[in-house]
């Protein structure tokens, strides 16, 4: 039977063919009057029947391209600068190198030491030799918050993985690419770690990389496999040649007492060299200062310092840049910097966004006089203020500064600090839109690291502003696909707001809300629905059934109705926000368009494809009147109305549609734009589904390239694409190369997102059907009951997903001959569509017509020949002339009379 065969692909191949645009209506997570948003994701909005949108990733392996590698930086992170005065300590850099070893072996080398005692200055010196020495990669890791985001960073720079990865994920694909140099000369520092544990497994065992480790702890002299050269404090020798370069003054007895005060320690002599230089001291005169000062035992210890001289010398150099710089504003800036990361703060950064600090002259002033007091070291290889200059903090530095912030009558307070970070963080999330994440996403992270270190440093009590940054964040975080992060923070953040303003106030009801929006985006459905059904009963009960929050909540609450398969509830919620809205907003209010958008979009997933069509179109001719013709949304809506025209079998009205969006959006928002990206993914699918298949793979090749380019390889898009590359493949006939690519999105999906996530059983459902389409019958069934009893367990009896696999394990009971044990699970599954779907759904009519398939073979032909004729009238009723379901129907009807 010729026609069959096209529906059981009807049932498994991939939904992201065509993916309609959803509009989303969602409260903006910044705590300002809602607005209505348009999400640039593309989501499936799909016949039931047809699985979920499937991410194909990308293999184990990332090679980089060796003309890329060429162009790429041979330096990574930011190697710090020579401190002033810089003394070549010979024996400590001569027992580095020989713990180093030549060329080809690996070698994990630390270097533990106190607080202040220059083993981030050691290392620096010997990465800055490596890098004259023309090494392969000189890389320079802050770890003190753990090694992952530091391995991210540098794979991000090889070329390695996608821009929305994990950084795990990240870390993984470098280490991995680290040990694989052979004779490369590579270095990768891991600076100041402070949990030896914890990067146990991420240190290179293989290949010829050298690994340094600076630290204070001691466990490294213990670690199996890492030598170690202990830095001590400067040698007297070398202690008096610093001050007596750092100082212009002559040897002498005071010179060794003021050594000896600072136990040597190089930080402590820094910033006593700095301060008698500043001030045209004497060392006797320094001394008697440092005498005078009062030491605080609590400080001592919470600063970490083993020797006393060296907290008060901190203390002094603090009270020196107070009383020489009047404006204040070099303190205010230390204060911020001490609350940030640990790591560092990129100086472009500083320079972004000091409009938020509240400084009277500029930042890089301030910075200028840290640093000419020792207070803050700068990292990198130039002073452009645009460039990748990272501003350290010595953490030794840090922790007395937010110590005496933290004192009654402090000035500036640590909550000042606090408060202008957040200031600080709120302007530069100003400047990075939400839908740029993903191409920004080193800057992304680091603002989630300086946002969660302000929230740690708050002392439990983080302000308003910086709470509106972490959900900012959050959100960001889930854009860029790092839902593990995101998660985590949002929790954190719900917690805080739930603490410090109670249940009800509406930030916490925003929180709430996108909390929700996470868990849904990690396919955590049922958590999501639970969590917007009690913030939208709370939203109520604080705002009103009117306010436009109140309004963004129900909607996000149909859309996880959707999602989960609670279509019926999801159109009864969509028709009433949209009726309440109409009302309050007025009719042609952008978040009504979005409501008729979303409402018409529901009624395609129900089956009620010509309802949708006619909404789609009004909805495109009134926000082409409101928005305009080029606005976004109106090309949103193009591309909607272009997808539903060609589920109801208009290809050809579906393809042009398509075609002249994808030119609009190449002219309005440019080549590169995610939604420029996704309308070429559409229109290959069209091409695919009119049969021009060669074309369609031709699209998706140069759209799957270009969105690795701008996304990366594992953002959602980029997977989807990959995903729908091997379906073109399948029905090209190219179907070994497809089930390789299927066999890598499996594995890569299951991996990155959980055995149990909608998209890992999707992509195990698409992967049987690519076995049973190569002949390998026993494990597309083995596969297909694994897939159907998941479903069953994760997403319930009654979602389209677990009908559809119902479906497709039918169906392959049949290829396989077992045709009794087909027509019964066939006629269950009709049953249970007729129930949760309707009589008219496009997914009923597949499962009667793939049971009258069934029937035919079982040799029951009056009986297929009776419902082949009930299929092709219904779907002659519901879908136009020439929708492959109507041809599909005619043809087996036909053939089974011949045959009757």
């Amino acid at each position: 039977m010729a026609g069959r065969q096209w529906f059981k692909y009807g049932l498994i191949v991939t939904a992201c063919c065509v993916g309609a645009a959803a509009v989303v209506w969602s409260l903006v997570a910044d705590d300002k009057p809602p607005l209505v948003v348009v999400s640039t994701a593309i989501a499936a909005l799909i016949m039931a029947f047809l699985p979920d949108l499937i991410s194909a990733l990308r293999s184990g392996h990332n090679p980089v391209d060796p003309a890329v590698a060429r162009e790429l930086s041979r330096v990574v992170g930011q190697v710090p600068l020579a401190a002033a005065h810089f003394q070549d300590r010979s024996w400590e850099m001569k027992a580095l190198r020989a713990a180093v070893g030549g060329r080809g072996r690996v070698a994990l080398v630390a270097l533990p030491g106190e607080r202040g005692a220059g083993k981030t200055q050691l290392a620096a010196a010997f990465a800055r030799e490596c890098d004259t020495a023309g090494f392969d990669l000189v890389a320079w890791l802050n770890a003190e918050s753990g090694a992952v985001a530091g391995l991210a960073q540098l794979a991000r720079a090889r070329g390695l993985g996608g821009a929305d990865d994990a950084p795990e994920v990240l870390a993984e694909l470098v280490v991995r690419w680290l040990g694989e140099g052979g004779r490369a000369r590579r270095l990768v520092v891991f600076d100041n770690v402070d949990d030896p544990a914890a990067l146990r497994g991420w240190l290179p065992t293989r290949g010829g990389v050298k690994v340094l480790i600076t630290s204070n702890r001691q466990e490294f002299l213990r670690m199996d496999g890492v030598a170690t050269v202990k830095v001590g404090m400067f040698t007297e020798a070398e202690g008096r040649r610093f001050l007596r370069e750092v100082t212009g003054l002559p040897d002498g007895p005071d010179a060794v007492a003021l050594g000896e005060e600072l136990g040597w320690l190089p930080l402590g002599l820094a910033q006593a060299g700095a301060y008698v230089a500043r001030n045209s001291q004497t060392y006797g005169e320094y001394l008697r200062l440092l005498g005078s000062q009062r030491l605080d035992e609590t400080l001592r210890q919470e600063a970490g310092a083993s020797h006393p001289g060296v907290v008060k010398a901190t203390a002094l150099s603090m009270a020196g840049v107070g009383e020489a710089d009047g404006s204040g504003d070099a303190l205010r800036v230390l204060g911020v910097l001490s609350v940030l990361s640990a790591d560092g703060v990129s100086r472009r950064l500083l320079v972004s966004g000091e409009s938020g600090l509240g400084l009277s002259g500029g930042v890089l002033a301030a910075l200028d006089v840290l640093a000419a007091w020792s207070l803050v070291t700068l990292s990198g290889r130039s002073y452009d203020a645009g460039d990748g200059v990272l501003v350290i903090v010595h953490r030794l530095t840090a922790r007395m500064v937010r110590f005496h912030a933290s004192i009654d009558g402090a000035s500036p307070r640590l909550t000042d600090a606090v408060d202008a970070a957040s200031r600080l963080l709120d302007v530069l999330t100003d400047h990075l839109p939400l839908a740029e994440v993903a191409q920004r996403r080193a800057e992304v992270d680091e603002l989630a690291r300086h946002v969660m270190a302000v929230r740690e440093n708050a002392g439990g009590n983080p302000p308003a502003l910086l709470l509106v940054q972490a959900d900012w964040m959050g959100r960001a975080l889930r854009e860029a696909g790092d839902l593990t992060r995101a998660i985590v923070l949002l929790q954190n953040n719900v917690a805080d707001r739930r603490r410090l303003l109670g249940e009800d106030n509406p930030g916490t009801l925003t929180s709430r809300n996108n909390l929700a929006g996470a868990y849904r985006a990690a396919g955590r459905v049922g958590e999501a629905i639970t969590m917007y059904e009690q913030v939208l009963t709370d939203r109520r009960r604080v705002l009103g059934e009117d306010d436009p929050g109140t309004l963004a909540y129900r909607n996000n609450l149909a859309a996880a109705y959707e999602a989960s398969g609670r279509v019926g509830e999801a159109v009864t919620m969509y028709e009433q926000v949209l009726a309440e809205t109409r009302r309050v907003l007025g009719e042609d209010h952008p978040g009504t368009l979005i409501c008729r958008n979303n409402l018409a979009g529901a009624y395609e997933t129900a089956g009620r494809v010509g309802e949708a069509i006619t909404m789609y179109e009004q909805v495109l001719t009134d926000t082409r009147r409101v928005r305009g013709e080029d606005h976004p949304d109106t090309l949103t809506s193009g591309n909607n109305l272009a997808y539903t025209y060609e589920t109801a079998g208009r290809v050809g009205e579906a393809i042009t549609m398509y075609e002249q969006v994808l030119t609009d959006r190449r002219r309005v928002l440019g080549e590169d734009h995610p939604d420029t990206l996704t309308s070429g993914n559409n229109l290959a699918g069209a091409y695919e589904t009119a049969g021009r298949v060669d074309e369609a793979i031709t699209m998706y090749d140069q759209v799957l390239t270009d969105r690795m380019r701008v996304l990366g390889e594992d953002h959602p898009d980029t997977l989807a694409c990959r995903n729908n590359l091997a379906g073109a493949y399948e029905t090209a006939g190219r179907v070994d190369e497809a089930i390789t690519m299927y066999e890598q999105v499996f594995t890569e999906t299951r991996r990155v997102l959980g055995e149990d996530h909608p998209d890992t059983l999707g992509c195990r459902n698409n992967l049987a059907g690519a076995y049973e389409t190569a002949g390998r019958v026993d494990e597309a069934i083995t596969m297909y009951e694994q897939v159907l009893t998941d479903r069953m367990r994760v997403l319930g009896e009654d979602h389209p997903d677990t009908l559809a696999s119902g479906n497709n394990l039918a169906y392959t009971y049949r290829a396989a001959g077992r045709v009794g044990e087909a027509v019964t699970m066939y006629e269950q599954v009709l049953a249970e569509t007729r129930r949760v779907l309707g009589e008219d759904h496009p997914g009923t009519l597949t499962c009667r017509n793939n049971l009258a398939g069934a029937y035919e073979t079982a040799g029951r032909v009056d009986e297929a020949i009776t419902m082949y004729d009930q299929v092709l009238t219904a779907a002659s009723r519901l879908l136009s002339p020439d929708h492959p379901l109507v041809e599909a129907a005619a043809a087996n009807l036909e053939m089974a009379r011949r045959q009757g």
